[in-house]
């Protein structure tokens, strides 16, 4: 098994219709790229069926920083 890492996973969020989204970022800690991207597929709002805008390693005090705000609340959702 091996140890975990630290993505930033951008997403396509919203129910505003088909081609219509806000990008989100969400830390995501995982094994591997892969994982974190379909932890991040099946988080609230994010379009499922659509495939992940981006996927990036972040070191563990980016990923602490991300965690300390809510992905919606830095994406400025309301």
């Amino acid at each position: 098994m091996m140890g975990t890492n630290y993505y930033a996973v951008t997403c396509k969020h919203g129910h505003v219709g088909t081609r219509q989204y806000v990008p989100i970022t969400f830390a995501i800690a995982a094994e591997n790229s892969i994982d974190a991207c379909d932890k991040a597929k099946q988080m609230p709002g994010v379009k499922h069926s659509a495939p992940v805008l981006a996927c990036r390693q972040i070191t563990q005090s980016d990923y602490f920083k991300m965690r300390e705000q809510s992905a919606y609340e830095r994406s400025n959702m309301k």
